[in-house]
């Protein structure tokens, strides 16, 4: 079955990408930790610790934050971009089979 995607629903392509890029903040917030307590071993030539080398555990809340609102922003230009685009070209066929309940269909 073929059917063509001629709008999105922008305020939801936004939660869901905000949410997308919010996991994303969180993973780089964890590997951000190991970084920070490298940095914050090593001081600067005036003694002081390197930059970014506080945000530590703290950046495991602050980069979901603020993926999330980056997130949530591109997703709200993005989908509205293709909203326009979509009027022009008709939007984007997708093909769709249907699976019976129950079922996993291979995976190539």
């Amino acid at each position: 079955m073929v059917t063509r995607l001629r709008s999105m629903n922008i305020v939801q392509w936004a939660l869901v990408s905000g949410l997308i890029y919010a996991f994303l903040g969180l993973l780089i917030g964890l590997f951000w930790i190991p970084f920070a307590a490298t940095m914050a071993a090593f001081p600067t030539a005036r003694g002081g610790p390197m930059p970014g080398a506080g945000l530590g555990i703290f950046a495991i809340v602050l980069f979901p934050i603020l993926y999330f609102i980056l997130g949530f922003i591109f997703g709200i230009i993005f989908s509205a971009i293709y909203n326009l685009v979509a009027r022009w070209t008709g939007g984007v066929e997708i093909t769709l089979d249907s699976v019976g309940a129950g079922t996993v269909p291979p995976l190539a």
